[in-house]
């Protein structure tokens, strides 16, 4: 794993190729490494070349494969409808005699022209369907339960109660509309409405036809034992028959307004009893019908849908077809970004060093077909000023593979590792778990979750074609998708566990006690007592100390030295990684008084607390005519306020040491703050006064000028000047052999600002970080008494000791308590928080430290597309 370390050397590459070869030898150069690419290709267009005829083509054709993609989406929804799947079959380019669109076109139209029809026709169809269905049920509940008689008794009653004149002839409003499926004639004084209407807008729907009526009409429901089948949305829904008996016929128009807006389907109901029977056989009849033609037309579009998933010769059109718009897009994409001449196209780009070899066979392979036609050059020096000027950093590539491309992953989600900058992708593998595991320790816990990851990596090819086939739920997906960090995750869980001797919550008896219980005990007598001053437990914490009165306190002092040693250690050694990014980019000045004075602040002070920690450890205090242990809370506190008082002494000399080590951290704060800027002013004026010197000389000019001429490429007697060694020229003011001084502006006073900014973040972040590790102490104390408090109150007071007979049915039912309380709580909600806190330690505490992340990933070339959800 070496090679994670530092990312992959990388080249940058110049390919010319002819205008007309160009698609040609661009679509081979992007199924090079297995179709995976090799080639960065770095965005030459500038605006003159993006306005071209040729460009303006490039756009037109990505634009028309979007489309066409979304007539293949609308395709592929008609195929999930009708339940057709594509098979598991090899996916090919499909041979295209002309341009990829127009043949799609000719391909395609017809398919979609019959497609439209028929699921047209389906649809329409269904919905007349429906309309019948919902006009029966209309019909059968009107005849069965509404007695028209009793609704004339009831109308006439609330007509009574109103007080309203009796005459019909006196419209209740101005408008006076008749509606169909209403009754009216000079025998009654009342209309009515028949309909079916969603039971959930019931409510509502009584509510406002009250306000809008003003009391003269009301409503009545009967509901449908079945669910209908919306004719608009397509889904079953519960709905009930309405009708609606209001006064007068004025409220004819309001109330088929607010039908229409409460989606209230309206029928007409016949007037005489044996009408309904004749209605609803003329309805039975229509739908017979209608169901004949629409399973006519639902095989034509099945028929249709399978020939374009399967054409039967072990190859889909949809995915072929897919595919092969997906790469008309990425070529077009990918030539925009060239450089294009008369007659010539440049490609720039980067390649790893490794793989350059392989880009140089593939350009003399297609010379060797096509003499004259393309060419290549890698002769950069990537590492000089000059260069990086003009075409930048190169970009950031480690070779992963599934392991250690998750934490990668983890990595590259703060920020992208600098070009040749140390990875912290590559301890991330084993810090991550572990600070994971000190937060969750647990044997039980931390054995089911390593349990889990390894189900998953057993059964690894059945979950990935779940995946592939789309049936893998979203919960599913990241934790499949995370199980080679789950399987450390679980491992380091289980480790911890096992120090703290801690399976869910109760204490494994392995090795005996190194306590006692004394001979005299009594009711103040009762503190154990070791065998003998000698006895050391062999492994992790002595059982003895769980369920004492003592427990908490004993857990909270080791756990809260314990995260201080281990936050110091990570910190410590992020800081001396930050020594090889110094080394290996040659900023000594950063090496000498910035780093330096940074390990010599963090040794004096939080190193040094951390071998109080260890070195208290090593004292028995216990012992007769023992010195009284001192606080080291109060030690370094007093160490900054106080310097060489000490009031319990850990060791002999501590004053002295202390006063020395304070000394050296102060000092260490201007050094950090001032040397560094100082030495980049006085460089800078000394490079000013060597270029002050060389300007009336004319020599740099005329090296450059011949370099420039020197460098000129030459395709097929063509010469091709490289423009970005133009701008650098005119960016160096060198003109017919001058030299215009055109420097960078360098500001004493911005150096400081930026040096002091960060000499107070390291001296304030070394505190604030150090308190930070502290969450290890409470994630694991939150951890280990939430599994007690679930364990005691759950199995132990309201299981084993219920009494009476029913005794064994609390017994089950406590434990499905318990075990859905651990695995709500403990296995997913505590993971997920313990999994945010240490990748947070990661990311602010430990990184910051020597991690710039300023770089961006290397992306090759490829046709391949990866999977979203993957």
């Amino acid at each position: 794993m070496a090679y994670l370390f530092r990312s992959e050397d990388m080249q940058y590459v110049r390919i010319t190729m002819s205008r007309d070869k160009a698609e040609y030898f661009t679509k081979r150069i992007g199924s090079l490494n297995e179709g995976k690419g090799l080639i960065h290709v770095v965005d030459l267009a500038d605006e003159a070349t993006l306005k071209s005829e040729t460009m303006k083509e490039y756009k037109k054709r990505i634009v028309a494969s979007t489309q066409n993609e979304k007539r293949l989406d609308e395709i592929e929804k008609l195929m999930v409808d009708y339940n057709i799947t594509i098979p598991d079959v090899e996916i090919n380019d499909v041979k295209i005699a002309r341009g990829c669109n127009a043949e799609f076109e000719s391909k395609w139209a017809d398919v979609e022209r019959d497609l439209k029809i028929n699921s047209g026709a389906v649809k329409t169809l269904q919905k007349a369907i429906c309309r019948l269905e919902e006009e029966r049920y209309v019909l059968q509940e009107c005849r069965d339960n509404i007695n028209l008689d009793a609704l004339d008794a009831e109308v006439k009653e609330m007509k009574r109660n109103t007080g309203r004149n009796t005459d019909i002839k006196s419209p209740l409003l101005d408008a006076d509309i008749e509606l169909q499926g209403m009754q009216s004639d000079d025998q009654k004084f009342y209309t009515y409405i028949c309909g079916v209407i969603p039971v959930a807008q019931q409510i509502f729907f009584t509510r406002m036809l009250y306000r809008l009526s003003r009391g003269n009409a009301f409503v009545r429901y009967l509901n449908i034992e079945d669910e209908l089948l919306d004719p608009e949305s397509g889904e079953y829904v519960d709905k009930s028959v309405f009708y609606i008996v209001s006064i007068g016929r004025g409220l004819s128009s309001k109330l088929a307004k607010l039908c229409d807006f409460f989606q209230a389907a309206i029928y007409t109901v016949p007037n005489r009893a044996d009408e309904y029977d004749n209605r609803i056989r003329e309805i039975e009849s229509g739908v017979r019908e209608r169901k004949t033609v629409m399973e006519s037309s639902r095989v034509s579009v099945r028929k249709i849908l399978r020939s374009v998933a399967d054409d039967g010769r072990g190859s889909s059109p949809m995915a072929n077809w897919r595919k092969t718009l997906s790469k008309e897009k990425i070529l077009c994409e990918t030539l925009m970004k060239t450089r294009r001449y008369l007659t010539m196209i440049r490609m720039d780009g980067w390649v790893p060093a490794t793989d350059v070899k392989q880009i140089k066979t593939c350009v003399q392979d297609f010379d060797s077909e096509q003499p004259g036609s393309i060419a290549i050059d890698d002769i950069f020096d990537i590492e000089s000023a000059e260069f990086k000027k003009n075409h930048g950093e190169p970009p950031t590539y480690f070779k992963t593979n599934e392991f250690t491309g998750i934490y990668q992953g983890i990595v590259n989600t703060y920020g992208v590792p600098k070009y040749k900058e140390v990875n912290p992708g590559l301890f991330t593998c084993v810090t991550f778990p572990f600070i994971f595991g000190v937060m969750y320790g647990d044997i039980g816990h931390g054995g089911a979750l390593f349990l889990a990851a390894l189900y998953f990596l057993y059964y690894e090819n059945h979950f990935l074609e779940q995946q592939r086939r789309g049936e893998m739920g979203e919960l599913m997906k990241y934790a499949f998708g995370a199980r080679y960090a789950l399987i450390l995750m679980g491992f380091f869980g289980f480790y911890c566990g096992t120090i703290y001797n801690d399976f869910i919550s109760v204490p494994l008896q392995v090795f005996d006690s190194m306590w006692v219980m004394p001979g005299n005990l009594t009711q103040t007598n009762n503190e154990l007592l070791l065998r003998d001053d000698s006895a050391h437990y062999p492994y992790g914490i002595d059982w003895n100390w769980y369920h004492r009165k003592n427990e908490l306190t004993f857990f909270n002092s080791l756990k809260m030295k314990m995260s201080v040693i281990l936050g110091v250690t990570q910190m410590m050694f992020g800081i001396s990684l930050g020594a090889f990014n110094y080394v290996h980019f040659g900023d000594y000045l950063s090496l000498y008084y910035v780093w330096i004075p940074q390990m010599l602040f963090m040794m004096c002070t939080f190193g040094y607390m951390c071998f109080m920690i260890i070195y208290k450890w090593t004292i028995d205090y216990s012992g007769e005519g023992a010195d009284e242990p001192p606080a080291l809370i109060q030690t370094m506190i007093k160490m900054f306020l106080s310097p060489g008082k000490i009031e319990t002494p850990l060791y002999d000399g501590q004053g002295a040491v202390q006063v020395v080590l304070l000394l050296i951290a102060v000092a260490t704060v201007p050094v950090m703050l001032l040397v560094k800027p100082i030495l980049q002013n006085k460089q800078h004026e000394l490079l000013q006064e060597e270029r002050e010197q060389l300007i009336p000389d004319g020599s740099v000019a005329a090296d450059r000028k011949s370099s420039r001429v020197g460098s000129a490429d030459q395709i097929g007697g063509v010469s091709i000047v490289d423009d970005d060694e133009k701008k650098s020229d005119f960016e160096h003011g060198i003109v017919d052999g001058e030299v215009e001084e055109h420097e960078e502006e360098h500001s004493f006073g911005a150096e400081m600002i930026h040096s002091g900014i960060h000499t107070i973040e390291f001296v304030l972040g070394a505190v604030s970080n150090t308190a930070s590790y502290l969450r290890l102490w409470a994630l694991s104390l939150a951890h280990a008494q939430l599994a007690k408090v679930f364990w005691q109150k759950l199995i132990i007071e309201y299981g084993a000791e219920a009494k009476g007979g029913m005794g064994i049915v609390m017994i089950v039912a406590t434990y499905a308590a318990w075990f859905c309380a651990t695995f709500a709580v403990l296995m997913c909600m505590d993971l997920l928080e313990c999994f945010l806190h240490a990748l947070r330690l990661h990311w602010v505490e430990f990184q910051n430290k020597f991690y710039m992340a300023e770089g961006y990933l290397f992306e090759p070339f490829t046709f391949e597309t990866d999977d979203a959800d993957e």
